[in-house]
């Protein structure tokens, strides 16, 4: 595996077939405490949630992203597997580089 440093960090050879995206899904909340105000129980809600990565696969039951990758003898691992439910996701937007790539240069 190689490790790049700061004074010899190239830019990986590799194009990673994977888009970046940002997923943005909701979740459930919920509360031990009792409550004495059922207005506090009709404001409690569900929550927005965004996560960031790279779209693995996407079918009409589940979303899958990987947030870490490392290319090894030229051989793709990925690590950090998040697996959405379809129906708690909202929202998929696909992301582009160019932060990244200026970063890079």
């Amino acid at each position: 595996m190689k490790i790049y440093t700061r004074h010899t960090m190239k830019q990986p050879t590799n194009k990673l077939p994977y888009k970046r995206v940002k997923i943005i899904w909701v979740d459930i909340c919920s509360s031990s405490q009792w409550y004495d105000d059922l207005k506090d129980v009709d404001d409690f809600t569900y929550s927005w949630c965004e996560d960031i990565g790279y779209l693995y696969s996407k079918d009409s039951k589940v979303v899958k992203i990987f947030t870490s990758f490392t290319y090894d003898n030229n051989k793709l691992s990925v690590g950090n597997i998040t697996a959405y439910p379809r129906s708690v996701v909202k929202k998929i937007e696909i992301l582009k580089w160019h932060i990244l790539e200026s970063l890079m240069k």
